[in-house]
């Protein structure tokens, strides 16, 4: 959904310029988002020669088009007004002559042309009003013919899934404020910004104008955390506030937002949580596929797999794997349990080795033609064995990491400590027993031990003290390992039993019916989901924005918010999710749901949504600041009292907090308006990927310079550093030192809403309100000392619950646990 919906409106950008031949400029952020939905040859296709990063040496084309994808940025203006500001070279004749004459070059300096023959500027996002009124002011009018803002500033990593990419979002969010509380509280509402951003890019993406609802956590459960507790409000309301001022101002100033179909969708929903309403999900071993191959094996960003493996000659080769939805086989098994998807990919393999290893070992009685079909379709039948080679090597390797860790022994205090019932439905009493000599065994990764220590202690609603430290003793935990536990308490939990306070979960666990042993658990988030969708989702913990929506649901018709059409608009083509495409499906109606997880999301909350859409007839979408695995969350907690790194350093300016207009666009564009009256254009406003602050679609001239000298940036014009500042595009878990160059969401918060403009008609039109940013225990554990405890068999000293009473029943069942 999310991956095709972006797929066309990039599309539809490129196909807006009209010059068949064009150049196409990207930044370092803007580029890997354009690479996840079009490949090279999607874009070659429209008729684009070449793709230039805008921060590198680039050789001038001037008499091609240039479009110019790329953030509204300070830094990407200066080098757009760069590449059309007059400049010059020094003529070989001239320089020679003036060699001889000792006179200075640059007094026979021949002039250039500019780098390309015309711009269409195409941000992804809101830009800033002065910064269109150093555009439309410094940039020749016969070279800027289109200025645009897509709002497509959002990562889709799969068809329901989507991303902010900035892992270190988290550290800003709930870390304690230090010292400097300010500077805190300027991180955290930066954050708040940015995530606002994206959430609205992502709704005018998809064409939805939601009830809003967020998480708002019972005092039981815990109070203000991180930042908030300074800030005197909590995460999701401030988001969730922020969201709705912004996309309301977006659908005040776009007629055709929501868009109408017929028949009519149900109005869709926004649920905003953050990483604080489950902490167990982070911790558990999750034996689907995605998430333990995430969990297990090397994979970057959840895409990238590298490994080696050996070629037909027994050479070693090594290769890489880029796990997406174009992949038809990972698409298909990821949210299978492993031993499931596991005896999916044995029997395809199978069934692919018996129906052709047969069809090309027959002889005689075959045609030339069925002999020419074989042949053309050999790199098809050899790309669909290579893909189940990669992941029946992956499953088998997931397998034996999961034999070696023992993680069958661990997954199943892991279940028992997060459902808090075993396998029969019954409270778990010999959970010291299981888990103490999986805390001596070297043959456990420390970071298995510190999870299963991290949810005894959710389960326990905290230990004594004395007992933690026991407990980290056993698993032999580095300091930074002891840290990340201790530092749950900053997310709510309780760790110790000195604070007296009983945590009560928000949602009791309900196994299904045919789940393994160790895979009973299920995160928050999906009883959040079905609480919701069946209307009995508590409206105090998740209240709406507003009041909620008639008959206590939010399925009723969009109809009522729908914005009046304005007459006399602006726009002569609306965008595509307005376009009449006759009666739709049932399928294509059903209502949608995003919810967004501040602070990042689990792959087993990924697959939840998956089979959530399935099951409840429901588009359901998942966004986050980032994507975890269980080692990026321990690494994440174990720093989080320092917070973020950089942090001592100053925050964003002020200025760039605030969500305040600075002027009206329109006022900006009609004092340059007058300047292109002499033209002759033929005006499309509004393409379908976005809206249209300045430019006609087409013109009927094409500018012919001459060619001008090939290489880099002409002399005297020094390229600045590369655009490695975007947050969102590091590999890094930690930001940087935020520079004034470096993109800040916030500083035009104000301008998503803009209407589309034309040189030639310009017309009043009243800005939207300015959106203010406001800155400013039960009983103890079984066994008194963990150290005396032995294996299973033993009776632990002082204990009062010993294993005696478990019986055989339970222990056989421990050795069918995966089913295999």
């Amino acid at each position: 959904m999310l991956l095709e919906l972006l797929r066309q409106r990039y599309l539809e950008m490129l196909r807006s310029v009209p010059s068949r031949w064009k150049v196409l400029i990207v930044d370092e952020y803007t580029r890997p988002m354009l690479k996840s939905v079009l490949s090279t040859y999607d874009i070659l296709e429209e008729g684009v020669q070449q793709v230039d990063v805008i921060t590198a040496p680039r050789s001038p084309q001037p008499r091609l088009a240039a479009i110019y994808l790329v953030m509204p940025t300070a830094q990407n203006v200066d080098l757009i007004l760069r590449d059309f500001a007059p400049h010059s070279s020094p003529n070989s004749t001239s320089a020679q002559r003036s060699s001889k004459k000792r006179e200075p070059a640059h007094l026979n300096a021949q002039a250039e042309p500019p780098r390309y023959a015309s711009a269409y500027l195409q941000f992804l996002e809101g830009i800033d009003d002065q910064l269109v009124g150093r555009l439309t002011s410094e940039l020749p009018h016969t070279y800027l013919l289109a200025l645009k803002e897509l709002y497509l500033n959002l990562h889709a990593l799969e068809s329901r899934v989507f991303s902010l990419k900035s892992p270190h979002a988290f550290l800003s969010l709930f870390s304690p404020p230090g010292p400097k509380v300010d500077d805190s509280v300027a991180r955290w509402n930066y954050e708040i910004s940015r995530m606002s951003h994206i959430l609205v890019n992502a709704l005018a993406t998809l064409g939805e104008y939601p009830v809003i609802r967020y998480y708002s956590p019972p005092s039981s459960f815990h109070g203000l955390l991180g930042p908030a507790a300074a800030a005197g409000e909590p995460m999701c309301k401030r988001l969730a506030e922020r969201v709705q001022a912004e996309i309301d101002a977006y659908a005040r100033d776009n007629s055709d937002f929501p868009p109408i179909s017929d028949p009519p969708r149900p109005r869709g929903v926004l649920l905003i949580t953050d990483r604080s309403m489950d902490l167990y999900a982070p911790f558990v071993h999750e034996f689907t596929y995605q998430a333990m191959c995430n969990d297990l094996l090397d994979i970057e960003d959840g895409r990238t797999y590298r490994y080696t493996f050996r070629n037909a000659a027994n050479d070693v080769e090594d290769k890489e794997a880029i796990l997406t939805e174009e992949d038809s086989v990972w698409t298909e098994v990821r949210h299978m349990h492993m031993k499931d998807a596991l005896d999916k990919l044995i029997a395809d393999f199978k069934a692919y080795a018996g129906e052709h290893d047969g069809k090309f070992g027959q002889s005689g009685g075959t045609s030339l033609n069925d002999m020419k079909d074989m042949l053309a379709s050999l790199p098809q039948l050899r790309e669909a064995k290579e893909k189940l080679s990669l992941h029946l090597t992956m499953a088998e390797k997931c397998m034996h990491l999961f034999e070696k860790k023992k993680l069958p022994s661990a997954a199943f205090v892991e279940q028992c400590c997060a459902t808090g019932v075993t396998p029969e439905g019954k409270i778990p009493k010999t959970l010291v027993e299981e888990m103490v000599p999986l805390l001596d065994d070297r043959s456990v990764s420390s970071t298995d031990k510190l999870r299963i220590i991290a949810l005894y202690i959710m389960h326990r609603d905290g230990v004594p003290e004395g007992d933690r430290r026991r407990l980290y003793q056993h698993a032999r935990l580095a300091l930074h390992e002891m840290d990340a536990v201790d530092n749950l308490s900053q997310m709510g939990i309780n760790v110790s039993k000195d604070s007296g306070k009983k945590r009560k979960a928000l949602f009791k666990q309900r196994p299904e019916e045919d789940s393994y042993d160790i895979s009973r658990f299920q995160p928050a988030l999906k009883y959040m989901l079905e609480e919701h969708i069946a209307g009995s989702l508590d409206q105090t913990t998740f209240p709406y924005v507003r009041d909620a929506p008639p008959s206590g649901g939010p399925s009723s018709s969009r109809a009522a918010s729908v914005a009046p059409t304005q007459a006399g608009s602006l726009r002569s083509a609306r965008p595509q999710w307005t376009a009449t495409r006759g009666r739709r499906t049932i399928a294509e109606l059903r209502q949608r749901v995003v919810v967004f997880v501040a602070g990042g999301m689990t792959f087993s909350e990924v697959r939840a949504v998956y089979k959530l859409s399935e099951s409840a007839n429901k588009d359901i979408i998942i966004g986050s600041t980032s994507t975890i695995t269980p080692e990026q969350f321990v690494s994440d907690l174990s720093n989080l009292e320092r917070g973020p790194p950089g942090s001592d350093a100053s925050p964003i300016p002020p200025a760039a907090l605030s969500a305040s207009r600075k002027g009206s666009k329109t006022a900006i564009l009609a004092s340059h308006s007058h300047q292109t009256n002499d033209r002759s254009h033929t005006h499309s406003l509004a393409p379908p990927s976005g809206q249209t602050r300045y430019g006609p679609e087409t013109h009927a001239h094409s500018h012919s310079h001459p060619h001008s000298q090939e290489g880099g940036p002409p002399p005297g014009n020094h390229m600045p550093p590369p655009l490695d500042s975007y947050s969102s595009s590091t590999s890094s878990r930690h930001p940087r030192k935020l520079s004034p160059l470096e993109y800040a969401p916030s500083s035009h918060s104000s301008n998503l809403s803009p209407h589309a403009y034309s040189p030639a008609h310009i017309t009043s039109t009243p800005s939207p309100s300015s959106i203010r940013s406001v800155s400013t225990t039960s009983s103890a554990m079984h066994t008194s000392d963990p150290t005396t405890v032995t294996p299973r068999a033993s009776k632990p000293q002082g204990s009062s619950n010993v294993a005696a009473e478990v019986g055989e029943k339970e222990k056989k069942k421990k050795k069918k646990l995966f089913g295999f």
